[in-house]
């Protein structure tokens, strides 16, 4: 089953993008996010909401696993404090 999980954090875009690409470029073919969607909330453009898509719930978690995962996690939380996460099983897609 596909499996989403969603990540909220102060930050500004810009940052949000670096620590991303960062991590791509550390991570490189070893991470199993398949596609990540980054978001500024328009009522509040300092909340930055990344939505990151696996295959399945367990390729998550294999993800998160991974020491280039653990450390970005790591430095993330340093720069820009707190994560709220939302781990997320997809029930239904439907394109319109």
């Amino acid at each position: 089953m596909k499996f989403i999980q969603v990540m909220e954090f102060k930050s500004t875009i810009e940052e949000a993008q670096k620590g991303l690409e960062e991590y791509i470029e550390v991570a490189g073919s070893k991470t199993t996010a398949r596609v990540v969607t980054i978001c500024v909330d328009r009522d509040d453009p300092e909340t930055i909401i990344q939505i990151i898509e696996f295959d399945s719930y367990e390729s998550a978690m294999q993800n998160n696993e991974l020491d280039e995962t653990q450390e970005s996690s790591s430095e993330h939380e340093e720069n820009v404090g707190s994560v709220t996460f939302r781990n997320l099983d997809v029930a239904g897609v439907y394109e319109l």
